[in-house]
């Protein structure tokens, strides 16, 4: 902690991503802010509504009968939980969320592009390293990367998928994002980096 610094606050979208379980995270030297994070990580759409990233925890405390207050807390369970709307309808996205499968059928002569996916009576999630990056400026104008890593989640459908005409708005996607903990390195939910300053 230091002074209060006007570059501390962040005003920033963020680009969400995915990828397998182990994949390397983005290098905060050799990828930049806004660019693309490389190796088997794959954006997950543009947005419609802002994410959320939660961290919350549940605690117990220790009371003797000497004392009208607690004299000691402890944590007995912690969760992380990012949430978003994305702005496309993709049946790749769709089957991320639902566990179904995606059969593509490309144009030909008489046949009609289509995606096709198929969901049901599939029990075992698919686990995934999830990221996102938003972007914050330092006192020379430089755009620096924060960046979000979840080591395991599961991804699901986050709510009802709304069609209409007649409102003024556009239908959306809702996600969620639930972690886990990493179970080769126990106890690791996720990676916060700030990246503060540019190369030397």
């Amino acid at each position: 902690m230091g002074a209060p610094s006007v570059f501390q606050i962040m005003k920033s979208n963020a680009v969400l991503w995915f990828a397998p379980i182990g994949e390397a995270f983005p290098d905060e030297t050799t990828v930049s802010a806004g660019e693309l994070w490389g190796g088997n990580w794959e954006r997950l759409g543009s947005t419609k509504e802002p994410l959320t990233f939660l961290y919350e925890d549940e605690r117990a405390d220790i009371n003797v009968e000497e004392y009208l207050s607690a004299v000691h807390r402890f944590k007995t369970s912690e969760a992380v939980t990012i949430e978003t709307t994305l702005a496309e309808i993709d049946a790749d996205y769709m089957a991320l969320m639902t566990e179904g499968g995606v059969a593509t059928v490309a144009a030909g002569a008489g046949q009609k592009a289509f995606d096709s996916l198929t969901v049901g009576n599939a029990s075992d999630l698919t686990g995934r390293s999830f990221g996102f990056e938003g972007i914050h400026l330092n006192s020379s104008g430089v755009a620096l990367p924060l960046r979000v890593f979840i080591y395991r989640a599961n991804a699901k459908l986050g709510g009802e998928l709304s069609f209409s005409k007649r409102e003024d708005d556009y239908t959306g996607v809702p996600i969620v994002i639930e972690a886990l903990s990493d179970s080769v390195s126990p106890g690791r939910l996720f990676l916060f980096q700030k990246v503060t300053a540019p190369a030397a």
